[in-house]
């Protein structure tokens, strides 16, 4: 695996804005044995997918490279790589990190992200802080309007997607009548309260 550097882009301060962030202050103990790379479940299913080289390119300071890339998106955060690293790099925090600093980034209008999984992502937050649990229908519709930009546009998405998945969400009880209206949980007001500290 070659990266094509040029040295007058480089910014040597990446690595240590992304050692300030929750989860990125081991980035610097990595010594690229890609234990992490081997592990990753991922990796299976795409195999260009490759943690080692986004941490590598990190900490050469290829900080647009590496905002910009669709691949900081991909990872499952399902901590394989955290466990096996023997620098205790803890990986799926580190990309939580670098996501973070792309989604300011994002705000800013200095970089553009490619990638829905951040709109996945906030629209599952907000079900969540909303009704105290995942509720399905609201997060699909919320997700389809951000991605499809227009309620015809994601209305047709969702018709095509769910062609194929509507079986499957009705045999498991996630599509059907029960499933159209959010489940009513007890304590939901203790929800609320944590997202309101965590924004605070």
């Amino acid at each position: 695996m070659r990266l094509e550097i040029k040295t007058w882009e480089l910014d040597p301060n990446f690595k240590y804005e992304i050692a300030e962030q929750p989860g990125g202050e081991n980035i610097t103990y990595c010594f690229q044995c890609s234990t992490c790379t081997l592990g990753c479940p991922i990796t299976e299913i795409i195999p260009s997918y490759n943690p080692r080289k986004i941490i590598q390119m990190s900490l050469l300071g290829m900080r647009k490279e590496v905002l910009s890339s669709d691949e900081i998106w991909i990872c499952a955060i399902c901590q394989t790589c955290s466990e096996r690293c023997p620098q205790d790099v803890r990986i799926s925090d580190l990309m939580g990190a670098i996501r973070r600093i792309a989604e300011k980034e994002a705000e800013e209008g200095k970089i553009e992200i490619k990638s829905v999984r951040p709109i996945f992502d906030k629209a599952f937050m907000h079900q969540v802080e909303k009704y105290g649990r995942s509720y399905e229908m609201g997060l699909s519709l919320e997700y389809y309007r951000k991605v499809h930009k227009g309620l015809i546009a994601s209305m047709m998405a969702m018709r095509k997607d769910y062609g194929k998945l509507g079986m499957r969400l009705f045999k498991k009880g996630k599509m059907g009548p029960k499933s159209m209206l959010p489940e009513k949980i007890k304590r939901r007001n203790e929800i609320k309260r944590i997202f309101e500290k965590i924004g605070d």
